[in-house]
């Protein structure tokens, strides 16, 4: 599955399915993205540590057999600018929600590229025969990405309080958020 769209700047995108060719640079795009945000629940210490090209390799290895996961990634002249992907439940009575993961580069943000993202995503949850609810946890100090998602039309679904412990001791709470596929 692909899909090209127009930005906001008037450049070309192109969202596609991750190939194993797409492994190193977008190990390399995920740790920039982890490096320029304190918004994503992967520290860069922890990528840096976890985020081997080989784990990419298997990721998306596993992601494209599996029928309830997907990797894409975005594209803006063959360059990869941002990603997201999706993984549903393990078990049985669970394997019909899943929750998504996204990521942009920060130079490219602010451009449609996550709306787009989740547009494709969304796409491919609806053809998909098993998935039936998208899930995302979004910190609640980020009103951008929660006012992204609503307009995508995810609810909110409830609020994990002071879920996320930053290196400064500071607290977050995650906002979780869903939309029905089916």
């Amino acid at each position: 599955m692909q899909e090209m769209f127009i930005l906001k700047n008037g450049s070309s995108l192109l969202v596609r399915e991750a190939t194993f060719q797409d492994a190193l640079p977008l190990n390399e795009m995920i740790g920039q993205v982890f490096g320029s945000s304190d918004q994503v629940l992967t520290s860069f210490e922890e990528f840096q540590v976890s985020g081997t090209l080989q784990a990419q390799l298997q990721r998306i290895k596993h992601f494209s057999e599996a029928i309830g996961k997907c990797v894409f990634v975005a594209e803006i002249d063959r360059k990869l600018v941002g990603t997201i992907d999706f993984w549903n439940g393990y078990r049985k009575r669970i394997e019909h929600t899943g929750e998504l993961g996204m990521g942009v580069l920060s130079s490219y943000r602010d451009q449609g590229i996550g709306a787009c993202l989740i547009q494709v995503l969304l796409k491919w949850a609806v053809e998909n025969p098993v998935i039936e609810k998208v899930k995302l946890g979004v910190f609640a100090n980020n009103p951008r990405a929660i006012h992204l998602y609503q307009k995508m039309g995810f609810e909110e679904e409830g609020r994990r309080v002071a879920e996320i412990k930053m290196s400064d001791g500071q607290y977050h709470d995650i906002i979780e958020m869903y939309k029905n596929v089916k």
